[in-house]
């Protein structure tokens, strides 16, 4: 749970201050590519953040065993809280389908290509003990944005039963960022557990969900 709230954190943080960039900072520029920031990681962070938080309440309710129904341990209410949020501002289904289609097919993923240029670039994770492995994240979602460029309207339908995958691998990239700039921190080094925990039991889901968005662009049909 720590891996996900912690790198939960930090891109909400992240999110928060973009969206005041993209209202206030003078620069025209600068105010586009938070207006980008905002516009790829918001779907992220409603989809991934909410079915987490159900998830992992629900994990965390297996701890107490039974007892975790007794309400004075408060946990049984997390669990009931968090379900809702998975629909509050629709489903979280619709959010994935709003990032792959309206957010990086409608441009044939440059905006997404752009921010994850932002990501490897980020002058704070240079020396991170983590940037290897944001490096090699991020290379691999670029790997899944070339093929948006030879797809016709016909293809692009194929792509509906995966956009919970791309949104997930997503996700997943933006977490090496969180996590390439939490673990150079000396509270982080001190206590490695949450991003060991990132690296051995969530990450490696990255590799899987990009081959199952891979695929589905492989098995459209071709263009006639």
């Amino acid at each position: 749970q720590r891996a996900w709230v912690d790198a939960g954190r930090v891109l909400a943080y992240q999110t928060a201050l973009e969206l005041d960039v993209a209202k206030h900072h003078p620069n025209s520029a600068r105010r586009q590519q938070a207006q980008r920031w905002c516009s790829l990681v918001t779907p992220v962070l409603k989809a991934s953040w909410t079915d987490q938080a159900f998830h992992g309440s629900s994990d965390c309710l297996q701890v107490f065993g039974g007892h975790g129904y007794v309400r004075e341990w408060g946990i049984e209410q997390i669990v009931r809280d968090s379900r809702v949020a998975m629909i509050y501002e629709g489903t979280n289904e619709i959010q994935a389908q709003d990032l792959l289609f309206r957010k990086v097919l409608s441009d044939q993923g440059q905006a997404l290509r752009g921010l994850l240029e932002q990501l490897q670039n980020d002058p704070l994770v240079d020396q991170s003990p983590a940037a290897e492995i944001l490096q090699q994240t991020t290379a691999r979602q670029v790997s899944l944005l070339d093929p948006f460029k030879q797809l016709n309207a016909e293809q692009t339908l194929e792509l509906y039963p995966v956009a919970g995958d791309f949104l997930r691998v997503t996700t997943l990239t933006l977490m090496a960022w969180a996590w390439a700039r939490l673990s150079q921190h000396a509270e982080v080094l001190a206590s490695p557990g949450a991003n060991q925990a990132f690296v051995r039991w969530i990450l490696p889901e990255h590799a899987m969900r990009t081959d199952m968005v891979r695929n589905a662009i492989s098995s459209a049909p071709a263009t006639n």
